[in-house]
């Protein structure tokens, strides 16, 4: 397996994440309404149909729920177990207890220096705060100095829901736009550049609002001072192919990103078995002279978390 690819966006469901967030969160979240089913033998056997080597582990969507710092221990002391019991298979990005930065702080340390973890989760806001906020940056701070990996994911946004579709199917990738448009104008990117930024789903609409987005900043006053090049910005960020794969998708990543931050996911178990299959041969069909199937699959992502050898 040594040779197979690296899953950097497969989700599990540990007893006490369930107990936190409960499954019918989940299904509401689903275009099906069915909450995703999940074991560590299915994922497995995905895996080995799929020819994945490893799944990096991470928690899905969080709402707000009672004593977040237990929660986020025991998710990642379950992810660090398994990492164990299958020796190989599986990586972990860890879970924070956010917004109480001085606890996810502690979480950190916990997390990289006793469960060896290979990064971060974190979702895109947090009582309506993106992470441009100021008040994220002592984690910033840290993460930097250690030069952490961070995958970026979806949360059910603060806003009331529009009467559209579930939440998972436009305003997840619109999440992902905002937050990562927010640590742009932040700034974050140029003060805290050790700092690898995974973002779920191939960016969501960012990538295809390049144009949009480097005009706005250069007429936003001072701005322009503080992100410095906006290409360069949208280099720095790493995208999943995690329900993201297909030809629009890639003609936009081989504009705006740098083809060595292109990593392979799954989305498991939240992707259907036939959505799985469908952007896998998506997968198959890039045509994209500018990007690499090979490191896509594996290369880029063992760089990033030091699975090169």
């Amino acid at each position: 397996m040594a040779s197979g690819k690296i899953d950097t966006h497969q989700h599990f469901f540990p007893k006490a994440y369930v107990d936190a967030v409960g499954m019918d969160v989940l299904a509401a979240q689903m275009p099906n309404k069915r909450a995703p089913d999940w074991s560590p033998e299915r994922a497995i056997a995905m895996m080995d149909a799929a020819g994945i080597a490893e799944g990096i582990l991470s928690v899905s969507s969080v709402p707000r729920i009672a004593d977040p710092i237990r929660v986020a221990r025991d998710c990642n002391d379950a992810a660090a177990a398994l990492r164990q019991q299958y020796p190989g298979r599986f990586g972990a990005f860890a879970s924070l207890p956010l917004p109480d930065i001085d606890a996810s702080l502690a979480e950190v340390s916990h997390a990289l220096d006793t469960l060896k973890a290979d990064g971060f989760i974190l979702f895109t806001s947090y009582d309506g705060a993106y992470l441009g906020d100021d008040r994220f940056t002592p984690l910033w701070e840290e993460l930097d100095r250690r030069g952490a990996v961070v995958l970026i994911h979806p949360n059910a946004p603060s806003y009331a829901l529009p009467a559209v579709a579930p939440a998972s199917v436009l305003e997840f990738p619109f999440e992902t736009t905002r937050t990562a448009t927010s640590l742009i104008l932040a700034g974050v990117l140029t003060r805290f550049p050790a700092i690898r930024f995974i973002l779920s789903h191939a960016g969501g609409a960012l990538p295809y609002l390049f144009p949009r987005i480097a005009l706005s900043l250069n007429m936003m006053p001072g701005v322009i001072e503080r992100v410095g090049d906006p290409a360069a910005a949208f280099r720095a960020f790493y995208y999943d192919t995690a329900l993201a794969a297909g030809a629009p998708v890639f003609a936009a990543l081989e504009q705006i990103a740098d083809p060595t931050h292109i990593l392979f996911g799954t989305d498991f178990p939240m992707a259907p078995d036939f959505g799985l299959k469908t952007f896998a041969a998506e997968l198959e069909r890039l045509d994209a002279p500018g990007l690499s199937r090979a490191a896509i699959y594996r290369g880029n992502a063992a760089l990033l978390l030091d699975r090169a050898a």
